[in-house]
């Protein structure tokens, strides 16, 4: 664990609630332990209340760097934006190793307001993903005092998420394809407490589409309410171009022309359709385009190592 990167985690959360007293009830613990963490006073067990609260908060380390001009980026920045300002619904369906959730992830870090929950989904079950948005919007004191049935948590987060309505408060929902029919069923009465004061995104693989698609088709019960929410379309993400793909080896340390050159002749490339713009409008040209990124991150760090071991 990078205890530094964390504190500076903190410190921004501490920005956007507030207080530290708000940060540890979100991390459901006292005020006086996340002081102890913060002045590096904790003592042997440390580890464990860092762990804590970076899962509270989450905090992910990583040393690689976004590029924030890539299509990919700008088109999901443009939903959250628009899922924002005009509380509404939004899925995104695309492949895995897109970058989804790097993309995601680092629009929740940029927040400043404290009105935008990330929550990365399992295969819960309805209560189960209740009780995780409890955890992750009120903190896991809000489960204390006995047992909470779906309805009583229900309540729970609607009142938190109307009760900062004015804010325009955004549920990010990351990797929806793994959540069970019970637990998307509860996205509805969700959707209809919280209309027009709340925006969502969810995002999955190409699986997603499949699996609402097929239970629509098949009139499985929620389906075709669920996908009526978010207008039953689904968001699919451009890729990136050769172009991008060198400012992404740029921006992690892989300068290079040559090694980025390679890069660009390893990665797997689609090959589709895209606009450009010319002295005299728009036109229609084809391009090839990567589609994992995933598997872009590991070659871009295979040349990194391999330039390092010829120097």
């Amino acid at each position: 664990m990078n205890r530094n990167g964390l504190i500076k985690h903190v410190e921004l959360w501490k920005s956007k609630l507030g207080s530290y007293s708000a940060v540890a009830r979100k991390c459901s613990i006292n005020v006086g332990a996340l002081s102890t963490i913060m002045a590096g006073k904790y003592g042997a067990d440390e580890s464990k209340m860092l762990q804590k609260i970076a899962n509270a908060l989450s905090y992910r380390e990583s040393d690689w760097e976004l590029v924030r001009q890539t299509g990919n980026y700008v088109v999901i920045e443009n939903l959250y934006h628009d899922a924002k300002e005009e509380s509404m619904w939004f899925a995104i369906s695309n492949k895995a190793g897109s970058g989804k959730t790097a993309v995601l992830e680092d629009l929740y870090n940029r927040d400043m307001s404290g009105t935008v929950v990330f929550i990365q989904a399992e295969e819960w079950s309805g209560r189960q993903f209740l009780i995780r948005l409890v955890e992750k919007t009120l903190g896991e004191h809000a489960l204390k005092g006995g047992y909470k049935n779906m309805s009583e948590l229900l309540d729970m987060i609607v009142n938190y998420f109307n009760d900062m309505s004015l804010d325009r408060p955004v549920l990010l929902i990351d990797e929806a394809d793994k959540l069970s029919p019970r637990a998307l069923r509860t996205l509805i009465p969700l959707y209809n407490r919280t209309e027009d004061r709340m925006g969502v995104i969810l995002s999955g693989t190409e699986n997603f589409e499949k699996q609402m698609k097929t239970g629509v088709r098949l009139m499985k019960k929620g389906y075709d309410e669920i996908e009526s929410r978010f207008g039953r379309g689904y968001i699919h993400l451009p890729g990136v171009t050769e172009r991008e793909v060198k400012q992404i080896c740029q921006a992690n340390g892989l300068m290079d022309e040559e090694y980025q050159q390679m890069v660009w002749g390893e990665v797997p490339k689609e090959r589709g359709q895209a606009s450009i713009r010319t002295a005299t409008g728009t036109k229609d040209v084809m391009i090839d385009f990567v589609e994992d990124l995933r598997r872009l991150k590991r070659v871009i760090k295979q040349k990194m190592l391999m330039k390092k071991r010829a120097a």
